[in-house]
């Protein structure tokens, strides 16, 4: 099998139905099929071929979706890079990854000059879009001219690597998990069946597709089921609500930041947003408070799911039908086993805090040259997530944080979600995050990271005292620092390590 394959029928089943939305430009399905054959023929040409890897350095522009599939139609694996990292961080997936093909645009014309600099020797070639003064490169629009737009698609088994996305973490560490044909399929699948996805949905694509998130959910997914696609660069609230309404977006999948800019724009009221019949939140923790705000102001629930890049990515969500219960990720899908098992792996009872593994055809196959970290998270056929859950008595599971995350203070264990949500649920914070500090007495003491919301001021005596009255003595925060702002990854996950305290 190829992914690629679900775009070819897609496109042949109805090739003039809208594909991709992107500012004033319509593009069918049958164009965006010619257009990605055309330049897998010039990639080929160039000597990409099964085996070869291919970067792509894009926001969500239809370029996007053309080098993907173009890259996959040859077997060749795609490698995603976040255009929100900083160089070195790019650099260094680009030398792990041992990529030869790098596709960007001129927007980043100053990252392909240092990659040319630190990476020149590997970068066989750099091919770039509407950057005709940029030098050592080749012209995208130059080499796709002429092409034919019929393609002979490279055979692949599912097992063959397909993608490898490589996620930020706090401590920058560089792991590419290498997702499958089968991997993707599959999950793209899924998610088709737990939104109920139909040819006539129209999803916002406001989610980067350099991550699982975006990439699964919305492009793969939409794609594979002849959804229509409204693209986006960057999330501009105001933009996006303008979008919702005036495409009649149906479908949006979102991060819990997003939910939050678009609940406290002024002109949400304004905006009719009637024809989203499925809200859907995952890449982060969600406060219970904003929900619950969405849910009574809006009128329209928000469905939580839960997954993560090595699952390609998900793995659970909110059922449509079925019970809603705020604070749950939801259950997973047929074909998808999880445990929540302790310290020597044996599994809990029902109610009980563990850890989450995971187990499915979603897998990925591993880290990609790291077969340290691959032997640590993959063990007998189980992902341990590092995530610390439960499963109630209707089998919704309910994350309570990070295992390395867990403080333990005095010999009690502090989930730092817990209290996150109670920061956040103060009328003048707008985020929070909790960590663990040493004390020689009780081994951790809890420190809290606050952000203020605009023209907002709080003490921390303020604080600490909101904390005392809905919080157990022992989980009460001690330390409180107020923030600029927090260093986040792609999905809108607080990096814990690198916060910026303010000044």
């Amino acid at each position: 099998m190829n992914l690629y394959y679900n775009l070819v029928k897609t496109a042949e089943k109805k090739p003039e139905a809208t594909a991709l939305y992107f500012g004033h430009e319509t593009i069918s399905y049958g164009e965006l099929l010619a257009r990605t054959n055309r330049l897998a023929n010039a990639l080929r040409g160039l000597g990409v071929e099964k085996g070869s890897k291919a970067a792509i350095l894009l926001r969500n522009v239809p370029e996007f979706a053309v080098s993907y599939y173009a890259v996959l139609a040859l077997g060749a694996t795609v490698v995603p890079l976040c255009y929100m990292c900083l160089a070195e961080e790019v650099d260094k997936i680009v030398c792990n990854s041992k990529v030869e093909t790098l596709i960007t645009n001129f927007e980043f014309d100053d990252l392909v000059k240092e990659l040319q600099k630190s990476c020149g020797s590997q970068l066989n070639r750099i091919i770039v879009s509407e950057a005709p003064e940029l030098k050592g490169v080749i012209q995208y629009e130059k080499i796709v001219e002429g092409q034919s737009k019929e393609l002979e698609m490279a055979d692949c088994e599912e097992d063959d690597v397909a993608v490898i996305l490589y996620a930020p973490t706090s401590a920058r560490v560089v792991r590419g998990c290498m997702l499958t044909h089968g991997n993707l399929d599959w999950n793209a699948e899924v998610v088709a069946g737990q939104c109920s996805l139909v040819p006539d949905d129209v999803v916002i694509g406001v989610l980067p597709f350099f991550a699982a998130y975006g990439q699964t959910c919305v492009l793969n997914a939409s794609l594979k089921f002849g959804c229509s696609i409204v693209l986006h660069e960057s999330f501009i609230p105001g933009e996006v609500l303008k979008s919702l309404q005036h495409e009649q977006v149906t479908v949006f999948f979102g991060v819990p930041t997003m939910y939050v800019y678009i609940l406290n724009h002024p002109l949400i009221y304004q905006y009719d947003l009637g024809s989203v019949r499925l809200w859907v939140c995952g890449g982060a923790p969600f406060s219970q408070e904003v929900m619950e705000r969405w849910n009574n102001e809006l009128g329209a629930r928000i469905y939580e799911g839960y997954g993560l890049t090595e699952a390609a990515p998900v793995v659970a969500m909110q059922p449509i039908e079925g019970a809603y219960k705020i604070g749950s990720i939801g259950v997973p899908p047929e074909g998808i086993e999880v445990k929540i098992v302790d310290e020597e792996s044996k599994e809990l009872e029902t109610g009980e805090v563990g850890e989450l593994i995971i187990s499915g055809p979603n897998i990925m196959k591993g880290y990609y040259d790291n077969p340290t970290e691959t032997e640590r998270v993959l063990r007998e056929g189980w992902l341990y997530t590092g995530d610390m859950s439960y499963v109630d008595e209707d089998g919704y599971l309910f994350i309570v944080g990070r295992k390395k995350d867990l403080i333990i203070r005095g010999g009690f264990n502090i989930y730092p979600r817990e209290i996150e949500e109670v920061l956040a649920s103060h009328p003048l914070i707008s985020e929070a995050a909790v960590v663990g500090i040493p004390n020689k007495y009780l081994g951790e003491e809890v420190k809290a990271f606050v952000k203020l919301k605009p023209g907002s001021r709080l003490t921390d005596e303020q604080v600490l005292e909101y904390c005392e009255e809905r919080l157990p003595y022992y989980k009460t925060p001690k330390f409180v620092v107020f923030v600029r702002s927090f260093k986040k990854d792609p999905s809108g996950q607080i990096l814990k390590d690198l916060i910026e305290e303010a000044t």
